[in-house]
């Protein structure tokens, strides 16, 4: 059966570009029995009657595989629901018959559709590790492939798998951790472009859904024509941006989890002590490239930092600088207190960064570093650079909150500058919490404001020295000195 859909399939393919339309070939030999069957396969399909759409499906597949991609793409949940079936009737051959068939779905597949060989591939894996999991080496061998190929289109179930695999392949083969760290490498390549534009993707309309309740304030305080903004208005397009970003948060969140899951397996074998053993004795045989880059990424990804850390973050940025070297060079020199030479690392690195997430993280270091050096002002700058690149960086208003709280200013009443630095870290509160439910980053930024406007309100003025000035609670104040905001007087 196997043979015969395959050459159907290939001949299919080479009679395409022949015939006069594709429809003499996309529908088979019979096309209306053809487009019955689909039509009779698609009805059940939808509504989850697989049992029923199976016999008709398997008619489309053996007669005219080509007729449309949704034979393939709906296959895996027919047939699986057909394996569960025979499993729990306790069907052997049944079983196996079933299983065959899905492997040979994905075969096929990808010789009806070769650009999705990478997509079949892990699929492949996939599911050689669930019913052929004795299979193991094959499985490694294909869930690496596809990750090779699929790259940021590898589905988040894949790279699950093909750590764990890496994992149970090295174990069996009794073979060095250098199996589970290149996968975790090559699975981390991919995250991280994957995490970075979901991400990216999921601020978006989180900005604009803070900017249209920006506009709505503004309405109902009379500031903004009611032709512009109003209830219905708002209520219109905060559904839309509320379903884009569920959707968004969606694929933000399934890859998180797999980098979550990733990162347990790997703690096993990249503890920073681990890794310094294992790097250290490979630095002193070799400083080839791309053994540098897995090693910086290796101790970034763990929040590892050691001398042999910082040795290969130099070789590296020698031999092949780049915005990311410059970055870790300012971020190893800001571990070891150098914060001159942080600073040059890191304006170094803005000035080659192109991404928008890039330009932020080195603006929100560069504030850092900037109130290290004490430098308050200059600091502040950098976090409303952010600001004016991403309202809703709760993590910009944080810095500024530090600046304000730490920065000893002198005011008509002592110690003011605390109420400024409780303005932000409020603010910062109220930005993470549109998305905290859903989102841990958010989560940690709000609980981290939170800390630190408790802390800061026990240093506020005493209602007393602020009484003797002719101030009373709830009053604005003007905070003088270099930070020059008005507050409120609490």
């Amino acid at each position: 059966m196997k043979k015969k859909l395959q050459v159907l399939c290939l001949t299919g393919l080479m009679l395409m570009p022949f015939l006069k339309t594709g429809a003499q070939s996309k529908y088979g030999p019979d096309s209306a029995n053809c487009v019955m069957h689909i039509s009779l396969y698609r009805d059940d399909y939808s509504k989850k009657k697989y049992e029923d759409a199976y016999p008709h499906w398997k008619a489309v597949l053996e007669s005219c595989p080509m007729a449309s991609k949704n034979t393939f793409v709906h296959g895996p949940a027919i047939l699986e629901f057909k394996i569960k079936q025979a499993k729990t009737a306790k069907d052997t051959t049944s079983y196996n018959q079933y299983v065959k068939e899905l492997f040979d779905l994905f075969d096929l597949r990808k010789k009806c559709y070769p650009e999705d060989e990478g997509y079949c591939l892990g699929q492949i894996g996939f599911y050689t590790m669930k019913y052929r999991a004795s299979q193991y080496e094959q499985a490694y061998e294909d869930l690496k492939k596809s990750v090779a190929l699929s790259g940021s289109s590898t589905p988040p179930a894949v790279l699950n798998m093909y750590i764990q695999t890496a994992e149970r392949y090295m174990k069996n083969k009794g073979l060095e951790t250098d199996v589970v760290l290149n996968a975790y490498d090559e699975i981390t390549e991919v995250l991280d472009e994957v995490l970075e534009t979901s991400e990216e993707a999921f601020n978006k309309v989180i900005q604009h859904m803070y900017v249209l309740r920006e506009q709505m304030d503004s309405a109902r305080r009379g500031e903004l024509d009611s032709t512009v903004m109003n209830d219905a208005i708002f209520e219109v397009r905060y559904e839309e941006f509320q379903k884009d970003s569920t959707k968004t948060y969606k694929t933000y969140s399934n890859y998180t989890k797999v980098a979550h899951n990733i990162d347990v397996v790997v703690s096993k074998y990249a503890t920073c002590d681990r890794l310094d053993s294992i790097y250290s004795k490979k630095l002193k045989v070799s400083k080839e490239e791309r053994m540098l880059r897995q090693m910086v990424k290796l101790y970034n990804k763990k929040h590892c930092s050691s001398p042999t850390y910082v040795e290969a973050i130099r070789e590296l940025h020698k031999i092949a600088p780049t915005a990311n070297t410059a970055y870790y060079m300012g971020t190893a020199s800001f571990q070891e207190r150098n914060y001159s030479q942080a600073v040059t690392y890191l304006e170094e690195a803005l000035s080659l960064f192109e991404k928008e997430s890039d330009i932020v993280k080195t603006y929100l270091m560069l504030g850092e570093t900037y109130r290290q050096l004490k430098q308050y002002s200059t600091a502040r700058e950098y976090a409303y650079k952010i600001l004016k690149r991403n309202p809703t960086n709760g993590r910009a208003y944080i810095l500024i909150g530090d600046l304000y709280s730490e920065s000893g200013c002198n005011t008509e009443v002592p110690g003011a500058a605390n109420w400024a630095a409780a303005d932000k870290y409020s603010k910062a509160m109220a930005v993470a919490a549109t998305t905290r439910d859903v989102d841990e980053k958010q989560q940690k930024v709000y609980e981290d404001a939170q800390q630190k406007l408790s802390s800061t309100s026990a240093h506020f003025p005493k209602a007393e020295t602020y009484f003797q000035r002719g101030l009373q609670k709830g009053q604005s104040f003007r905070v003088e000195c270099w930070i020059g905001e008005t507050t409120t007087v609490r």
